[in-house]
């Protein structure tokens, strides 16, 4: 009877996932259906996620008559900036937090842990006003400069940093190594499962950026891939369509196999620090 209730539960949980993997899956495959279809079967009634005749027209269009890769040199910049510095800076304080203690440590782990209840909407017009005050408006630096720094990021290093035993930093300063030696080729290489996990999530979300760019970056030359979206949305002749979601398709891709790639490092590692103290 027991074995009977297990594998109705078991079968009722794998429905459940079934339905949410298409639910989540089936915008993306409409999206890279749609950037194959031709205009007429485009805007038909029926919907058909295998396209009757595939074309690439839509693809070539966009790279044809739009500056797809000038785009693209914008986002794989910006989003290699904030990758850096935000990783690198976080480190940093979860290695200074972790191996220096001093009577302040708890007192600044709050003070940066209490940011990240602060919306966006909060420091949006400051850092607007800061970055126009720097003459970094339509730059690489505006986006960059206000996602160098992310509580987010620091406490998930932070949980792996606290963990490593604090002989192995003191080992290395005995033997005669800088802080600096140490925090490369100590801390850091026993951090590479977190640090690859934490990487990918940045990568990420600096890739995905839309209204903060859209802010600081007004000329057409500065534009990022994702803000570049909107102007195939035309109010006086319609939508453009089928380039739009080859676009999408194309800005999809980057990171769809960065987090194909990195996917068991980044489960693996929100588990070892969920089960660290």
């Amino acid at each position: 009877m027991r074995s009977k209730k297990s594998f109705f539960s078991q079968a009722a949980l794998h429905l459940v996932c079934i339905v949410l993997l298409v639910i989540i899956i089936f915008p993306l495959l409409w999206m890279i259906s749609s950037s194959l279809k031709a205009p007429k079967e485009l805007f038909s009634s029926g919907i058909n996620l295998i396209p009757q005749q595939i074309t690439w027209e839509n693809y070539a269009t966009v790279l044809r008559e739009y500056d797809f890769f000038h785009w693209l040199c914008n986002s794989v910049a910006t989003t290699v900036g904030i990758f850096v510095l935000q990783v690198l800076i976080a480190l940093m304080g979860a290695f200074a937090l972790g191996y220096y203690k001093t009577r302040w440590n708890s007192v600044m782990f709050y003070f940066v842990i209490i940011t990240m209840v602060i919306p966006f909407q909060v420091t949006m017009i400051p850092n607007y006003i800061l970055v126009s005050k720097m003459g970094l408006i339509n730059q690489w630096g505006a986006v960059i400069l206000p996602y160098t720094a992310s509580a987010t990021t620091f406490f998930f290093l932070f949980q792996q940093v606290r963990g490593i035993p604090k002989a192995y930093y003191e080992v290395s300063r005995i033997e005669g190594a800088s802080s600096r030696w140490a925090f490369f080729h100590v801390m850091m290489g026993l951090c590479k499962a977190s640090i690859a996990a934490v990487s990918i999530l940045t990568i990420i979300d600096a890739w995905n950026l839309y209204f903060w760019p859209l802010l600081v970056l007004s000329s057409p030359s500065s534009r990022t891939l994702t803000i570049a979206l909107k102007q195939f949305a035309d109010y006086e002749v319609g939508d453009n369509w089928g380039p739009f979601m080859a676009t999408a398709t194309m800005a999809s891709l980057p990171v769809i196999i960065a987090y194909a790639l990195f996917q068991r490092h980044i489960i693996d590692a929100f588990v070892a620090s969920g089960i660290k103290g």
